[in-house]
């Protein structure tokens, strides 16, 4: 879990960050403090950003009580950011994975247990960045895409009648997010980015097959979705390849 965290970060931040220490024009160039008035306005500048946080998921099979599970996700977005006179509008194409989300329900009488596991999202993002000072920022937008997760299990039993319901397969959708947040320009090419966003996904529908003593009766679509409030951290590097030859 923690390696496939760790491997979508490094794909959003690292490499930009590692893009940047190549800046031949001096080693000091991305961090130093400029002048932010220095981009004009009606320029697009090209950026790199790594992207981590918490989200709090739901995830939702059928008419089953649905599973709430804290979790983190992480990624990375490339982008255009076009200069305004209050700000920038920003368009991006943004890459996350998320944790397993998992839950049990039920009592002796009857039980289920739901799992998703290899969570992803494409996205095609669109924001729009409004100054408040020099430095300090508010955001909001949003996005649509895809989604889903690479795998997808439900069990469900009724150990009185030896009655069992089993159910796997990916599943992947239509996605979108909303929101916005805080962005803080450290320098001229480094942004901080504090931000809420609200995810879903329509993760489309896995294979089920009932049980009965072992002996297989039905075999059905069980249609399933998922949604997430997440509270992201980004670092967003601009022009990440100025001054490569």
């Amino acid at each position: 879990m923690y390696t496939s965290l760790r491997s979508a970060f490094v794909v959003g931040l690292l490499v930009a960050a590692a893009a940047a220490s190549k800046v031949a024009c001096s080693s000091d160039d991305i961090i130093r403090p400029v002048d932010l008035r220095t981009v004009a306005e009606g320029d697009s500048r090209f950026y790199l950003s790594g992207i981590i946080g918490p989200s709090w998921g739901t995830l939702q099979v059928d008419d089953s009580p649905a599973v709430n599970d804290p979790l983190f996700s992480a990624g990375g977005a490339a982008g255009v950011a076009f200069e305004r006179e209050s700000g920038r509008l920003r368009v991006e194409f943004e890459a996350r994975y998320r944790d397993p989300i998992s839950g049990d329900f039920g009592d002796t009488d009857s039980f289920s247990s739901l799992r998703a596991e290899n969570g992803w999202s494409t996205l095609v993002n669109a924001w729009r960045d409004v100054n408040l000072t020099d430095r300090l920022g508010l955001y909001v937008g949003g996005g649509i895409g895809g989604g889903g997760y690479g795998s997808l299990t439900t069990q469900s039993a009724v150990p009185a009648s030896n009655f069992t319901i089993n159910g796997s397969g990916s599943a992947s959708g239509f996605a979108w997010q909303a929101g916005g947040g805080v962005i803080y320009e450290l320098t001229e090419r480094i942004t901080l980015d504090l931000g809420y966003r609200f995810f879903a996904v329509d993760s489309g529908s896995i294979t089920a097959t009932s049980f009965q003593s072992n002996v297989p009766i039905e075999t059905f679509a069980v249609d399933t979705g998922s949604s997430a409030s997440e509270l992201l951290f980004a670092i967003r590097i601009y022009e990440p390849f100025r001054g490569w030859r």
